[in-house]
């Protein structure tokens, strides 16, 4: 698995805001100073999708957020700072602020350390990984700006010290249609990205579930649903030894308007 410069010396894990973050890829962090990035970039950039899965739910649902030209400050000094049109921007605009981080003066950049009260100090096992689009990210969340439509995805990363722990999850992404007729079947795809390389199989064996049913993938990855439910749901996708993942799908009888689909 590739990571980067997470916060503790003797080990590489993965910045915030630097240049390589979260269960991201391995390397030397580069840096992009707020005013920099603003320099180069001065266009609001919209629909950038947010997830952060926690140890054992959702901490954040996908929510869309458009960027706008700024910077991002945890430590409330305007020295520590990265530009609001990054990754870290986004997750700033998603959680409305709700997460913590340790400014690296060296790195000129945060190493997340807390997202919705969900905390990983530089002592813990675990880090909060980035990945970006379904694959692990090759810079800092500080370090890459999003484009319209990307998806940024946080989630805990365990670091490889405890024997106890053989393989690392692999991130589970899904596909289907937005919306579906009342009691009639519908099929989705769910796709496994390998945690390494963010390489796509079709994942076997994962459970699909919402609104009162439950299906099990197949070979192809796929799995079928009928819904006896109208209005928005919300389907969740898990598996073992991987990365939760959801979609929301809205459920309507014939002639009917679905004004909520996603």
């Amino acid at each position: 698995m590739r990571r980067i410069h997470s916060g503790r010396p003797a080990r590489l894990r993965v910045a915030a805001c630097s240049g390589a973050l979260l269960l991201a890829v391995g390397g030397v962090a580069l840096t992009q100073t707020a005013a920099t990035a603003a320099s180069a970039h001065s266009a609001a950039v919209k629909g950038v999708t947010v997830r952060v899965e926690g140890p054992g739910s959702t901490l954040l649902p996908a929510t869309t957020v458009t960027l706008k030209s700024g910077s991002v400050t945890n430590d409330g000094k305007a020295a520590d700072s990265c530009s609001a049109l990054s990754a870290l921007g986004a997750l700033q605009d998603a959680t409305k602020g709700d997460w913590s981080g340790t400014w690296s003066k060296s790195y000129s950049s945060y190493f997340i350390t807390g997202i919705r009260g969900v905390n990983y100090p530089a002592s813990a096992s675990y880090y909060w990984a980035f990945w970006i689009n379904n694959a692990p990210a090759a810079k800092g969340a500080c370090s890459i700006d999003p484009k319209p439509g990307a998806s940024v995805l946080f989630f805990p990363q365990y670091d490889g010290k405890s024997k106890e722990i053989s393989s690392t999850p692999s991130v589970l992404g899904v596909s289907g249609p937005a919306s579906v007729l009342l009691g009639k079947p519908f099929t989705l795809s769910v796709s496994r990205y390998a945690n390494a390389t963010g390489k796509r199989s079709a994942a076997d064996g994962a459970l699909v579930s919402g609104g009162g049913k439950s299906a099990t993938t197949g070979a192809n990855g796929e799995a079928t649903l009928a819904i006896a439910k109208a209005g928005e749901v919300t389907i969740d996708v898990s598996a073992a030894n991987s990365i939760r993942t959801e979609a929301t799908v809205c459920v309507h009888a014939p002639g009917a308007t679905c004004t909520a689909a996603k």
